[in-house]
Formats: C-alpha cells, sequence, structure tokens
C-alpha cells in the first residue's frame, strides 16, 4: 500500500470513527423547527405516533433547548424508560409544573429561532 493509500485510509478512519462518537451535537434546527410549529410537544402524547414525533423532537433539538424537549418527552414516558435521574425527581414531584415550563421555553425558542 503506497503512502497516499495509507493516508486516505486513515483520514477515512478519523472522519467515520469522529462522526460516529457524535462530537458536538448540534441538533437540527429545521427538522427541529418543523416539528415544533406542527405543535409537536405542546399536547400530551395520545398514541405511538404522538410519541415517535417526540422522539423526533428531542433528536432534533438543539443545544439551547434539548433540556426543555426532554422534560417534555419523559412526560411521555413509561418510567422505567427515563434514564436521568433529575427528570425521574421531576416526574415524581413536580411533572405538571416542569412540563407546563419546558413548554413555555419551546415556544419561545421557536418563536425567536423558527418563525
Amino acid at each position: 500500500m503506497t503512502f497516499f493509500a495509507r493516508a486516505v485510509l486513515v483520514m477515512a478512519v478519523v472522519v467515520v470513527g469522529s462522526a460516529a462518537c457524535g462530537g458536538d451535537d448540534q441538533g437540527d434546527v429545521e427538522a427541529f423547527c418543523g416539528l415544533a410549529i406542527d405543535g409537536v410537544g405542546m399536547r400530551p402524547a395520545n398514541d405511538t405516533e404522538d410519541l415517535e414525533q417526540l422522539q423526533a423532537l428531542e433528536e432534533a433539538a438543539p443545544p439551547d433547548i434539548e433540556v426543555a424537549v426532554t422534560t417534555v418527552a419523559n412526560a411521555s414516558r413509561e418510567i422505567e424508560e427515563i434514564e436521568d435521574l433529575r427528570e425521574l425527581f421531576r416526574r415524581a414531584f413536580d411533572l405538571e409544573e416542569a412540563v407546563a415550563q419546558a413548554r413555555q421555553e419551546i415556544r419561545a425558542y421557536t418563536q425567536h429561532h423558527c418563525l
């Protein structure tokens, strides 16, 4: 294998490796805005489709709004599906207030970044 071929191979491994590790996830503002404008997360999830949309909203959420989106998504999840201890505490003690505040943060973010 030539030097050039090795260099290309090493660069390919580095690129794939850094993409697989996630790096700095900035979310997907365009996808987030599309879902948020459609009202995803602003009402309780009633079925599997609603849960899938919440999951998509959570995956697309930019870092600035990620905590609020996770709070709203966790409100619709079964308790055993929640991994974050803070979210478990919120779920047990102040879920309604936490969700109301998180929804307000999502609305404000959407108005500022999406409209």
